[in-house]
């Protein structure tokens, strides 16, 4: 195992177009570590992925599979892709999606996100749950080094997967450089008038599955409004499994008060986030929450969940409540919009908070760990 000959293999088999969550973690993580990495890097793609920020030295390799052909993305995965390009590689894998076949002398590497299929398993397709599960099975024995978003991710995996907590190092996520507060009246006028958003608005951004609380949000805020809160209901995203809006705003008296934008390219979302007045993030379970990191890189005061990761990422810049706690997420809502010297405090602290993460930081800390798992192998 020459440290010369070993390449990384990064299987970015997830990333697609309108990516968010574990889509941005392929592209800002291993998109710096690609190119400061002291080796060379090949980036396995679908067919249909948008362009992939690969630094200069990296070969970026697309499957003949969109996103869309699942079944044949995931046999090229499982059967193809170790013997295709992890021999003498180190394999770098989210989560499980690790092939059933690899060369001898490769280095497999998870990097674990979350566990939520262990936890809120209800959040997701009962196939889906069975074969990941069966998945993280095979990664736990053919892995003898993990890595984790966050230090309650690391804790998920010694607890649930049994993992020997010196055999995980935390890579934190971060948020995009981009992400800042926009003052421009011009620029925000714009924003208003392409989704026809409010002048006053409490925001949401995530997808619409289970795990984001979409409902009790809703119903908390709808509480709010009967209470005399002026503010709209903002939310951004795509439509997600088990998320039925009709169902979600049957008996919603303020209904009309909520709008939905549907997803938000990258370049509109600093514009978005400083508009709003509050982000609302009440999320019931998170392996890290990039978007609490976004709101406050844009200056915009946080609520999110007291669970998971949140109090991890958020730190002092953010109000905490219950996410299964209606009347809770209600009042906190409140506590913000009803308070501006506390909105203006949670302000100052989150812009201070963001600076604790960084995607570079955290690519050179990928690079150094990657580097001694290969030395230790090799002696």
């Amino acid at each position: 195992m020459d440290r010369g000959v070993m390449d990384v293999v990064i299987n970015a088999l997830q990333y697609k177009k309108n990516s968010s969550g574990i889509g941005i973690m392929l592209r800002e993580l291993f998109g710096a570590y690609s190119g400061l990495a002291r080796r060379r890097c090949r980036i396995v793609l679908p067919a249909d992925g948008p362009d992939f920020p690969a630094g200069p030295g990296a070969e970026v390799v697309r499957v003949p599979w969109s996103h869309g052909q699942g079944l044949g993305r995931m046999f090229f995965q499982t059967f193809q892709l170790g013997r295709r390009y992890c021999k003498d590689a180190v394999l770098l894998a989210t989560d499980s999606k690790a092939p059933l076949i690899l060369p001898p002398n490769c280095i497999l590497i998870p990097l674990v996100t979350d566990l939520a299929v262990y936890r809120l398993k209800e959040a997701y397709q009962l196939s889906r749950v069975v074969w990941w599960r069966l998945q993280y099975r095979y990664v736990c024995r053919c892995a003898d080094r993990f890595l984790a978003v966050s230090e309650f991710t690391k804790r998920e995996m010694v607890d649930i997967l049994h993992i020997p907590p010196e055999k995980i190092a935390v890579v934190p996520c971060a948020c995009s450089s981009e992400m800042r507060p926009v003052a421009d009246p011009a620029a925000l006028v714009g924003l208003r008038k392409k989704y026809r958003l409010p002048e006053r608005f409490v925001l949401f951004v995530g997808n619409f599955n289970p795990r984001k609380n979409l409902e009790r949000l809703i119903r908390a805020f709808d509480r709010a409004k009967g209470e005399g809160l002026i503010h709209h209901l903002v939310i951004a995203g795509e439509q997600g499994w088990k998320f039925d809006r009709a169902a979600a705003l049957r008996g919603i008296r303020h209904s009309r008060d909520i709008h939905f934008t549907g997803y938000v390219p990258d370049g509109d979302m600093p514009a978005l986030y400083s508009a709003a007045e509050l982000f609302a993030f009440p999320t019931l379970y998170e392996g890290f929450g990039i978007p609490v990191l976004e709101a406050q890189a844009c200056g915009t005061p946080v609520l999110t969940s007291n669970g998971s990761s949140l109090p991890e990422v958020g730190g002092e810049g953010a109000v905490y409540v219950d996410p299964y706690d209606t009347e809770g997420i209600c009042a906190g809502m409140r506590h913000v919009l009803d308070n501006p010297e506390i909105a203006q405090q949670l302000v100052q602290k989150g812009l201070a908070n963001v600076q604790r993460f960084s995607w570079q930081a955290s690519a050179e800390r990928l690079d150094e760990m990657i580097e001694t798992i290969i030395d230790r192998r090799r002696r």
